[in-house]
């Protein structure tokens, strides 16, 4: 049994390693580069020949290199070695494709997760995002909610720097905070967030932070402060070209000007339906008339 464990093993990194190094060949070539051009300072040729050819494995230092050099991101990367697919295996980023209040999905990628025999820690504390997620979409029980998500906030409240996996963690379970709190905590995230500026979608991080903590206030009928921070909103989505975002603004602000009673709503809620429909946005759109339906319901 253990020399079958150790062959299959073997076979995987050797497999692993081939796929690496003929990726970088074909980009390499593509690009007109000579394997000298592309590692010189970075490796000698002859290693670098090995590299492509799957024979020995290249440091993530050098492999950083390699890549600015052929000017070329990880995610670029990544997304070419998958066969042109997102890579979207890991659970966060499942989370993070999720539209708002996807009950269907959410059940779908929680039944996923526990198929498997073993659940690592981090995969325990997605399983409890799933678990609040669904709690909040079905039943709209965010006291429940905030019991799944405890042993997360346990852990992260030790740390004073969070990385991205943890912000993304934060984005998920920001609303179940009393609302000082959950304010103070979306400010030290975004804040956080800045080391990460340059990398690819963290505009997108960014604003569903802040959404997240919209969708807090408005639960909280702090109705002043969420129409406060969504006028903010607004402009921030329409300079990054965040259209769904956008439209969920549109809608919300709709929402907060008729629990307001203030005038214009149906303004915005025809200007954020509008562009939903404009993308093919219906599931949404649903989402969104199910959303405004609720807290209307509730005020009056």
């Amino acid at each position: 049994m253990i020399c079958i464990i150790i062959v299959i093993y073997e076979y995987t990194v050797v497999k692993i390693l081939n796929s690496v190094g003929k990726v970088l060949k074909d980009i390499r070539l593509s690009l007109g580069y000579t394997q000298t051009e592309v590692c010189k300072n970075i490796m000698s040729q002859s290693n670098y020949s090995k590299v492509e050819k799957g024979e020995i494995d290249i440091s993530f230092s050098n492999m950083i290199e390699i890549l600015n050099r052929l000017d070329m991101s990880v995610d670029e990367f990544m997304y070419i070695k998958n066969e042109l697919k997102k890579h979207i295996n890991s659970h966060m980023s499942k989370i993070n494709t999720l539209r708002y209040n996807d009950t269907e999905k959410l059940l779908e990628f929680k039944q996923d997760l526990e198929k498997k025999q073993t659940l690592t820690s981090r995969e325990l504390e997605l399983l409890a995002i799933y678990d609040s997620l669904i709690l909040i979409a079905v039943k709209n029980d965010f006291e429940a909610a905030k019991e799944k998500i405890k042993i997360i906030w346990e852990r992260l409240e030790k740390y004073d720097n969070w990385y991205l996996y943890d912000i993304q963690l934060i984005s998920n379970i920001i609303y179940l905070f009393p609302t000082d709190t959950a304010v103070s905590i979306a400010n030290l995230a975004i804040k956080q967030l800045e080391k990460y500026k340059g990398l690819r979608g963290i505009n997108n991080l960014t604003v569903n932070i802040h959404m997240n903590l919209l969708l807090h206030l408005i639960e909280h009928e702090q109705y002043e402060l969420a129409l406060d921070k969504i006028n903010k909103l607004i402009p921030y989505c329409i300079s990054k070209s965040l259209i769904v975002h956008l439209a969920v603004c549109y809608i919300r602000k709709g929402l907060l000007l008729d629990l307001l009673h203030k005038n214009d709503s149906d303004k915005w809620y025809v200007r954020g339906y509008s562009l939903l429909e404009s993308i093919h946005g219906d599931k949404l759109k649903k989402e969104l008339q199910k959303e405004v339906s609720q807290y209307k319901k509730r005020k009056y």
